[in-house]
């Protein structure tokens, strides 16, 4: 599955599929990841009910135990290397889209946020985090089902949306932990840090990074370089994601029209903020309107 040859197929209690977009397995005794180091088209999500499974992500080994939760995005490198005969896990596979759609719709997210989900795959949880996330699981399988029901999407996407500011927490609350220990920082690691933050801050002011470069007493070039070193993209790039995100969040919203979306984002004029839209979209502020 997935590129290469898999461990045997899990014999679990109930596998449900929702589309391309998303599958839950429930009692499954391995994951749909190969013994060969494979980039995975869809993401994992997965609580481990039993026994231990090693999964080697971007070359690092991830041992997950029972008790914790496994967080794969789509397009990372991943392999699993062997696991316990009493391995048993609970899991949601979701497309790219289908994540962009959920975070897109929950504002106010560090950009932070996503190089830490790049970096972190797995999650040591609190008893109550553990009953919490189970129930999500448990709550998200009884709805999909092979059904017509025309609120099931959106359900699951709410679900999956407290699912993920479930993990903001945990980021947050290590955060501050990182914060309070923060001598061993790298200088690079600094910048980039200052840098999301300032996003928060200005980013319906000011989409250059000249403005974030001055601020942080440096160069745009060597901002450029070290955000990129940081968290692999450019920090156009995380300007531009921030913009976008709110911009989606806003059209979500049928009673504000696109006039009081530009005047809230902070755009010259409606069609500049569609031309900014469409550009990094690749659709008009109407035409994402239209799409549910």
């Amino acid at each position: 599955m997935y590129g290469g040859k898999t461990l045997s197929e899990g014999k679990g209690r109930s596998v449900h599929s929702f589309g391309n977009d998303f599958n839950i397995c429930m009692g499954e005794t391995t994951l749909p990841v190969s013994y060969t180091q494979t980039y995975l088209p869809i993401g994992i999500l997965g609580l481990c009910q039993e026994g231990s499974a090693k999964v080697d992500i971007y070359m690092q080994e991830q041992l997950l135990s029972k008790g914790e939760l496994l967080v794969i995005l789509p397009g990372q490198l991943v392999s699993i290397k062997e696991k316990s005969d009493d391995f048993s896990i609970d899991y949601f596979t979701v497309s790219q889209a289908l994540i962009n759609e959920v975070l897109s719709s929950i504002s106010r997210l560090s950009p932070l946020f996503f190089i830490h989900m790049r970096r972190k795959h797995h999650y040591t949880l609190s008893e109550d985090e553990y009953y919490r996330f189970s129930e999500y699981y448990r709550l998200i399988h009884s709805w999909v089902k092979p059904t017509d029901d025309l609120f099931q999407r959106e359900y699951i996407a709410n679900l999956l949306r407290l699912f993920y500011l479930d993990l903001y927490h945990n980021y947050k609350n290590n955060l501050i932990e990182v914060d309070a220990n923060s001598d061993g920082e790298t200088r690079k690691e600094k910048i980039t840090y200052d840098f999301f933050l300032l996003i928060m801050q200005f980013f319906r002011e000011n989409r250059e990074i000249a403005f974030y470069a001055q601020k942080l007493h440096i160069t745009p070039k060597y901002l450029t370089s070290v955000v990129r070193d940081i968290s692999g993209r450019p920090a156009k790039d995380w300007l531009v994601e921030y913009s976008i995100m709110e911009i989606k969040t806003l059209l979500k919203n049928p009673a504000l029209n696109i006039q009081e979306i530009t005047v809230k984002t902070n755009f010259s004029n409606q069609a500049s903020l569609s031309r900014f839209f469409k550009k990094h979209t690749g659709l008009s502020p109407t035409q994402y309107r239209m799409i549910k």
